[in-house]
């Protein structure tokens, strides 16, 4: 970008410049003029285009914009048109410019405001933007509503290197890119893809992990609906795996959506992934799996909860087991690694209870980041439980 620093200046004195960096506009500031890049419009034959704004500023000494002093802009690209075809009614004329020597607009702008039939001047930079953002870019988004002005989001994503759609602006403006960037490379299944394992992808899917890939055979009910984040339009009748890869697909590109059910017969295609989530609500095929991956030296998580009717209510337990093949000795055949179907309980008739799954969840990944390093660990528990009744949280390590 050019004059990065003289941008950057700009954009910490004037909130209104940073906002519009932060909702995904590509904007820039260079040869004196503000730019704002990729704006979608209508050409004549009403197709649709993108071309750039450009408008001077007028600058106090210490680098606020002012309210501007003249309705001008220019626009590099073609003429831009409304829905019926007609050239908008901005002031359009033929007028070259030289931003730079390698950024010549094509046109200039009139757009004068109107007030109890009176016109003003704009009050504001931030009222001079956004009338111009919606007079050009609303008519294409009205035609095209893929279109979107805030092509910045594209290229930021793309610069950061990672499957991510988005740009992890977080990390960066707090200095947490060495931390976030720790998932980079990193390749992990999710077995189970009913309310816990669906829960496990939507917080893995904004991270920078190379791939996330999805092991489930089965469809999409309405009561599933019920225990996924969201709502997923159109998922009912789907396989679970290609309605969630679809869905979460806006957010990374690494997903992968593989509707299969592990067996014995295919389960060497574990071996290629760093992680392994298990979120089955099935004993022995909780067993198979772990006493595969551990035996392998896999790390894993195995997600489970019981669900009970007490006097009063309903009583849960939520529980992460794992990491290693020591985990899986000591705890296999145990309430914390059971083999077998419990056979009185209410989570396997479909109770509505997401907020568990997204417990269970979001312990199976704070677990998961502890062993990446992302966050601190203290201790070397290979269980933790959560009791809904008492609020507890339970745990125990290996050495025990």
């Amino acid at each position: 970008m050019a004059c990065a620093l003289e941008y950057q200046e700009l954009e910490n004195r004037n909130p209104f410049v940073k906002d519009l960096n932060d909702q995904g506009y590509h904007t820039d500031f260079i040869g004196g003029y503000f730019v704002i890049y990729g704006l979608p419009y209508l050409d004549k034959d009403r197709a649709l285009k993108y071309g750039d704004w450009v408008s001077a500023l007028d600058l106090t000494e210490e680098g606020v914009i002012s309210p501007p002093s003249k309705h001008q802009a220019w626009f590099r690209g073609d003429k831009p048109h409304k829905q019926d075809g007609r050239e908008l009614v901005i002031g359009i004329r033929d007028d070259r410019i030289e931003v730079t020597q390698n950024f010549i607009t094509n046109y200039s702008f009139s757009l004068k405001l109107v007030e109890s039939g009176q016109m003003r001047q704009y009050s504001s930079f931030e009222e001079k933007v956004q009338t111009y953002l919606d007079v050009i870019t609303v008519p294409a988004m009205a035609a095209y509503p893929e279109a979107t002005p805030l092509c910045g989001i594209k290229i930021k994503a793309a610069a950061q290197g990672s499957p991510l759609r988005y740009p992890d602006t977080s990390s960066a403006n707090y200095n947490l890119n060495d931390i976030s960037s720790l998932l980079r490379g990193k390749k992990i299944a999710i077995i189970g893809l009913g309310g816990t394992g669906s829960y496990i992808l939507d917080l893995l899917a904004r991270t920078h992990l190379e791939r996330i890939a999805l092991f489930d055979d089965d469809k999409v009910h309405v009561h599933t609906i019920f225990r996924m984040p969201g709502f997923i339009r159109g998922a009912i009748g789907m396989g679970k795996v290609e309605a969630l890869a679809q869905h979460y697909g806006e957010w990374h590109s690494g997903i992968e959506p593989i509707r299969e059910r592990i067996t014995q017969e295919n389960i060497e295609r574990l071996q290629e992934y760093d992680f392994v989530f298990v979120s089955v609500d099935d004993g022995p095929a909780r067993l198979l799996i772990v006493n595969w991956l551990s035996s392998k030296s896999i790390p894993f998580i195995d997600c489970g909860m019981g669900l009970n009717r007490s006097v009063v209510g309903l009583n849960g337990t939520v529980r992460i087991t794992g990491i290693n093949r020591a985990a899986y000795e000591r705890t296999v055949n145990t309430a914390y690694l059971p083999t077998a179907n419990a056979k009185d309980d209410e989570y396997r008739r479909q109770a509505q209870i997401a907020e568990l799954n997204a417990l269970n969840a979001a312990l199976a990944v704070i677990r998961f980041k502890q062993h990446f390093k992302l966050f601190d660990r203290i201790d070397e528990s290979v269980w933790y439980t959560f009791e809904t009744a008492s609020f507890d949280l339970d745990c125990e390590s290996a050495s025990k």
